[in-house]
């Protein structure tokens, strides 16, 4: 297989391709894992804000911003959850992946063999995810001082009143927009093989990163087109369903009703959002191939006989 930079199109297409191929070849195996790890992440996702609110703050008024105090309890329950989609998110990554990269081969897969790949996976998957979070939100608090001093400055120098009002909130969010989601989604994409680093060549921390940015480089179109398109779904599905389940939940309908309108909103968001989430993560292995071989690499996967790959179908 060679791969050119030419033409990107053609080649977003062949990558597609040959992730519908390996999960349509391997759909009840992918299924199963999507199931086990990818549903009770989104399933998470999208129940627990309104259940938070539920429990910890039942009469909070939505048409009016107020602050909200955190208790103890609060901040445990919070730090579990995210324990939980993290634990979640991490298995997910590992076993599709690994599964993807193998049925790729033409090699035989099966449920025992990738749930088996998370002991080799997980700390480099681990260590890969607290150092691009711990950057990544370095950035974004570095981003909210500099907002703040500036706002501290013009008040004090400029004698401008700044009032945090609803306007003002919708200002900061509209400059965070213009100037903090570039950086971070430039960061996602250079970074978009490090998981997949980490599963396959078992490397961790920083050097995923780094890795990950050298093989992307060049098909970096490409990896940008995939984070938007499947990240604007699955988010666009997750924050759908967590908004409409607040509203049901805070509204005043009770009884069998709301109950039926909660349970299928949950289903709805919950496997449309898995297959979507479960395709990305097959896509990014394929892109990673791709990147190996337009570098001119092997896989570590590479050796023997079994050479016949669905990429050579494409």
């Amino acid at each position: 297989m060679s791969v050119s930079t030419e033409n990107r199109i053609p080649l977003w297409r062949e990558i597609l391709k040959s992730s519908a191929l390996i999960n349509k070849d391997n759909s009840g195996h992918f299924r199963v894992l999507s199931i086990l790890f990818i549903l009770p992440f989104l399933s998470t996702l999208i129940v627990y804000p309104s259940f938070h609110l539920d429990l910890f703050h039942p009469d909070y008024d939505f048409t009016i911003l107020t602050q909200i105090s955190l208790s103890i309890f609060e901040i445990i329950a919070l730090i579990m959850c995210t324990l939980f989609l993290v634990l979640f998110f991490l298995c997910a990554i590992a076993t599709i992946t690994y599964s993807a990269v193998q049925a790729s081969y033409g090699r035989p897969i099966n449920l025992f063999s990738s749930i088996k790949s998370i002991r080799n996976s997980f700390i480099p998957l681990l260590s890969t995810f607290i150092v691009s979070h711990t950057i990544l939100i370095s950035i974004t608090l570095i981003f909210a001082i500099v907002l703040f001093l500036l706002s501290q400055i013009l008040q004090t120098f400029v004698l401008i009143e700044l009032k945090y009002d609803l306007n003002h909130l919708l200002f900061l969010v509209i400059f965070a927009l213009i100037v903090l989601v570039p950086i971070l989604l430039w960061l996602q994409v250079n970074w978009s093989l490090a998981y997949v680093v980490a599963v396959v060549e078992s490397k961790q921390g920083y050097e995923t990163l780094r890795r990950s940015a050298y093989l992307v480089k060049g098909m970096r179109s490409i990896a940008l087109s995939m984070i938007l398109f499947y990240g604007l779904a699955v988010g666009g599905m997750v924050v759908g369903g967590c908004m409409f389940l607040i509203t049901i939940t805070t509204s005043r309908s009770k009884g069998d009703q709301r109950s039926i309108l909660v349970i299928f909103q949950i289903l709805q968001s919950s496997i449309m959002g898995y297959v979507m989430m479960n395709q990305f993560i097959v896509g990014n292995a394929m892109l990673y191939m791709y990147c190996k071989d337009l570098n001119d690499e092997k896989l570590p996967f590479d050796i023997g006989d079994n050479e016949s790959s669905y990429l050579n179908m494409v």
